[in-house]
């Protein structure tokens, strides 16, 4: 029972450290309320953060400063024949951006209509498709797909036909 009572030296002590911890508190909030330039109006603070809140609840992913643009081309099996249209589609994609493909050919890009493109391509041989988005004045290359385009197709006769 003795152990559990503490002295009067002890809460002295205890007593003299919390006024020492609540004096050096006090003093850090004066500083730094000391340390601003301007002066704060509790106020208008308050009204700039209810707007900047309100601004950001109809759409979430406006409110982050940095936007990742969803977009990637469908990988296919298939390969593009010269002097046929193939078709380029797109996976992942969103409403708001504006995409377009680059062939890797030197022709001008060409852009998607509801998540697919379609392109002929003039000769034969390897060929980097590169996808692009451009939204609210950035353009940004989201993807890059090689293909080889196939050699045009001849339909040569082996030999005559005859008709008896």
């Amino acid at each position: 029972m003795a152990s559990e009572i503490k002295s009067g030296k002890g809460k002295n002590k205890e007593t003299v450290l919390l006024i020492i911890v609540a004096l050096f508190g006090v003093a850090g909030l004066l500083a730094l309320q000391f340390s601003r330039k301007t002066a704060v109006n509790r106020a208008e603070d308050r009204a700039v953060v209810q707007v900047e809140n309100a601004e950001n609840t109809n759409n979430p992913e406006a409110s982050a400063p940095i936007q990742r643009i969803p977009g990637e081309l469908l990988r296919t099996s298939e390969y593009p024949e010269a002097g046929k249209p193939f078709r380029f589609f797109m996976s992942k994609y969103s409403q708001g951006p504006e995409y377009e493909l680059d062939f890797g050919d030197g022709s001008p890009r060409k852009k998607f209509v509801d998540g697919a493109v379609q392109h002929v391509f003039k000769n034969h041989g390897p060929c980097v498709v590169t996808l692009y988005a451009r939204y609210e004045g950035q353009e940004v290359a989201l993807d890059t797909l090689q293909k080889i385009v196939a050699r045009r197709k001849v339909d040569s006769p082996v030999a005559p036909i005859i008709d008896y």
